[in-house]
């Protein structure tokens, strides 16, 4: 990738190097080579004996210290991660490719240990971070008005339709719908991630390391919000209340037992109860995250595609296997049945009178792939199918007036539009990599996806994948987006991927 880079006319409109560093790269490059061929004939010109010897020597004072490094890295990084050690791990993400050990699941599991309660509420003032780059200035004479955002984990962007999910297409109706709408990855901690902080997903590991809450609950407290996060899988893991939730612990409500479409009903009933004795004496904000699309999750009599009953063996999944499309019919009454918790939802915010003064905003923290592009579930591709996800906002009456953008928009935008509209002055580059989607001049060239080891640049017409792996760092590939054929013949747009690592970087110290 950085080959590509330095290589591309495109990319060195961006950088200015001058003469003087090239030349003093030329000369470092010559004398690591001549220090080598000297190194090489000093011990060649040794007896064999003589290498054996030296050969011993090197291995006794060298190999096992060595190897007490390397134990005492990996255990002291495990048991720092555990008890949320956070001034030993931020200094260590600045190391190119470091593989982190930690014991987290093997501690809950064999030992009881819950590594949560001891960060529960250690939100470091210090931290490998410059973010934001500027402080928030808020207008506090803007208006405010009740948010929720309703967010289902893994619909895909071509999932909605007035049979599977009725509700969710009657409310479209009164929403602006946003066709073109990425993920800032195909897993749910990155793009929930994405979501909430309006970053891109890269960020992750330092803010986690960080214990980094995010400015827009931040902002949410300052302007008196009642705060509410209902979800039904449990924000231990991904480690949400070490991210998005970090200073909000006391306001979420996880504690659900069952199935996946169990904890979807007990927490969507929980939402529907807190708008019911809501007293308005409090500006609201809820966010909801159901989970039974994912985990292809629903009541037994609610069968409504005809799902055979019966185990599911996902490793012998292929585009012509049985197992595929009951898969298929699982996840669509998994998403039938979501719909329907959201038209009560929904329901629950009409009779409260609260729809239409309130900012209503559906997605999904990705998509979901059913081999429509040679890949199945998500976290495997950034085809369509895992990363375009739907979007609809639905404006308070006091904003109609507003106009939504064309072309691409990204989950990273959704803050700095929030932030806009609760009267933040700043521009949204001093916090985020987004763009406030109701800005006149709103435009995206591409938007950018990622997850633990590769990145996309995703644009109309191609997405180029780039990994952060070694031994994958030069195997870029650029996709077709709408259908994720290889173009072998094509070069990533170096700009673009310029243009992101800069953005990458932007908020680290």
């Amino acid at each position: 990738m950085v080959l590509n880079i330095i290589t591309s006319p495109d990319a060195m409109d961006s950088i200015q190097t001058g003469i003087a560093p090239f030349i003093a790269f030329l000369f470092a490059v010559a004398g690591f080579i001549y220090f080598e061929i000297f190194i090489y004939k000093k011990i060649h010109s040794l007896s064999s004996t003589h290498q054996k010897k030296i050969n011993q020597k090197l291995n006794k004072l060298i190999v096992l210290p060595l190897v007490l490094i390397l134990l005492t890295d990996k255990l002291g990084f495990g048991f720092a991660s555990l008890f949320s050690q956070n001034s030993l791990l931020s200094p260590i993400k600045v190391i190119p490719l470091y593989q982190p050990l930690t014991f987290t699941k093997i501690a809950a599991k064999h030992f009881g240990f819950k590594a949560e309660e001891q960060a529960k509420y250690s939100i470091k003032t210090e931290a490998a971070l410059n973010y934001p780059l500027h402080r928030l200035t808020i207008d506090t004479n803007r208006p405010v008005f009740p948010i929720f955002i309703i967010a289902l984990d893994s619909v895909k962007y071509n999932a909605i339709d007035t049979k599977l999910t009725p509700y969710i297409s009657t409310f479209s109706k009164d929403a602006m719908v946003l066709e073109h709408h990425f993920s800032g990855g195909n897993s749910t901690r990155f793009g929930i991630f994405s979501l909430i902080y309006g970053l891109n997903a890269t960020y992750w590991f330092s803010f986690l390391n960080a214990n980094q809450k995010p400015l827009l609950f931040d902002i949410l407290q300052k302007r008196g919000y009642d705060i509410n996060i209902f979800s039904s899988t449990n924000t231990n893991w991904p480690e949400f209340r070490k991210t998005c939730y970090v200073n909000i612990q006391e306001k979420i409500q996880d504690n659900f037992e069952g199935e996946p479409w169990e904890k979807d009903a007990q927490s969507s009933q929980c939402f529907i109860d807190q708008i019911n004795h809501y007293t308005r004496d409090k500006p609201l904000f809820n966010f909801i995250f159901l989970d039974s699309p994912h985990g292809y999750s629903y009541p037994p009599d609610e069968n409504l595609y005809h799902a055979p009953q019966g185990e599911v063996n996902y490793l012998t999944i292929t585009p012509e296997s049985h197992e595929l499309k009951t898969v298929e019919k699982r996840y669509k009454n998994a998403l039938h049945y979501n719909d329907r918790l959201v038209g009560k939802m929904i329901e629950a915010l009409k009779s409260k009178g609260l729809y239409d003064e309130a900012l209503i905003l559906f997605t999904s923290d990705h998509g979901q792939e059913f081999f429509e592009y040679g890949n199945f579930g998500h976290n495997t591709s950034f085809s369509l199918a895992q990363t375009l996800v739907p979007m609809m906002i639905k404006l308070p009456k006091s904003l109609q007036h507003l106009v939504p953008p064309k072309g691409i928009t990204s989950h990273q935008d959704i803050v700095p539009t929030l932030l806009s509209l609760l009267g933040v002055k700043n521009p949204s580059s001093d916090y985020s990599n987004g763009k406030n989607l109701f800005d006149p001049t709103y435009h995206r060239d591409f938007t950018f996806c990622a997850n633990w080891n590769n990145n996309a640049i995703l644009t109309p017409k191609t997405i180029s994948v780039f990994s952060n792996l070694p031994n994958k760092i030069f195997g870029n590939e650029v996709h077709q987006t709408k259908t994720y054929q290889k173009l072998p013949h094509t070069k990533p747009n170096s700009k673009f991927i310029l243009g992101t690592m800069n953005e990458n970087k932007k908020f680290l110290k």
